[in-house]
């Protein structure tokens, strides 16, 4: 396969920007409540005892931001696309007692039930906020740090999206998000699938075009972090790829591909301070 010569396959040779919105919405609508094993590879012991079962079992992330972020106390903290909160609680524990966290999701029922897993955390210092990761309901300069895992792939507006980011940080704030990078396209089936969609692999980009993206809205001191393969093994715990398309990937991708069809990366970037 050849190396991508931009940021592969556009939404627009797939699916329209808002049917892309409807599968996503669909997706984790009918992932809520889905056992996942995902939590347990990406979060530590310590993090999952401070955490309700259903907080882990509903982790649809593919990385640990939080653990990349270095959050202080006292800090303010938005999780964009906090599904069911684990990111959030876990934010919202390393910034207390004077800090607060904010859990931002576009389904009604994504932060009811985020806000329950909070409830059994114990944890108080959270709000929820209904929205879009392209138009974040929150004044300008108002987060310290911006926090996503495995949620700016889901958007067919990458750009514009950075840009929000950009907007809410105070100056000298920081973005921490894990997503998927993939810079090899797969078979053209796999990538029209709508479970490919929904499960980040058709929206990703290539490693430099998510970089050239934070550059151009603004961001410094853009660093790599944690890399993790994504390979189908990894897919197939997450109840967001279907059974169907997991069989369509063994039988399409060649072998020696299949462990590492994508990789996971911790990117860590600064609003300048001046």
């Amino acid at each position: 396969m050849s190396q991508r010569a931009q940021a592969g396959p556009q939404p627009q040779d797939l699916l329209g920007q808002q049917a892309i919105k409807d599968l996503v919405r669909e997706a984790y609508r009918n992932a809520v409540g889905a056992a996942s094993r995902a939590a347990e590879r990406l979060y530590s012991p310590g993090q999952l005892a401070r955490l309700p079962r259903g907080a882990i079992e509903q982790a649809l992330g593919v990385g640990n931001p939080v653990r990349a972020a270095g959050l202080q106390e006292g800090e303010t903290v938005v999780d964009l696309g906090c599904g069911g909160g684990i990111d959030t609680i876990l934010a919202a524990q390393e910034v207390a007692p004077q800090g607060r966290a904010i859990g931002l999701d576009m389904l009604p029922e994504m932060l009811e039930a985020a806000a329950r897993h909070a409830r059994e955390a114990g944890v108080a210092n959270v709000e929820w906020v209904l929205g879009e990761i392209e138009a974040i309901p929150l004044p300008p300069a108002s987060v310290d740090v911006a926090l996503s895992n495995g949620v700016i792939n889901l958007s067919p507006r990458k750009s514009r999206v950075f840009a929000e980011v950009y907007r809410i940080l105070r100056p000298g704030g920081r973005m921490v998000v894990a997503d998927v990078v993939m810079d090899e396209d797969l078979p053209a089936d796999v990538m029209t699938s709508p479970a490919a969609w929904a499960g980040c692999l058709s929206g990703a980009l290539a490693e430099r075009v998510f970089v050239n993206k934070l550059q151009k809205a603004g961001f410094v001191e853009i660093e790599r972090g944690e890399v993790l393969p994504f390979g189908v093994d990894e897919c197939e715990q997450y109840p967001l790829f279907t059974p169907e398309l997991i069989a369509l990937m063994r039988r399409l991708i060649p072998p020696e591909r299949q462990p590492s069809v994508a990789r996971s990366v911790i990117f860590r970037a600064r609003k300048p301070r001046a």
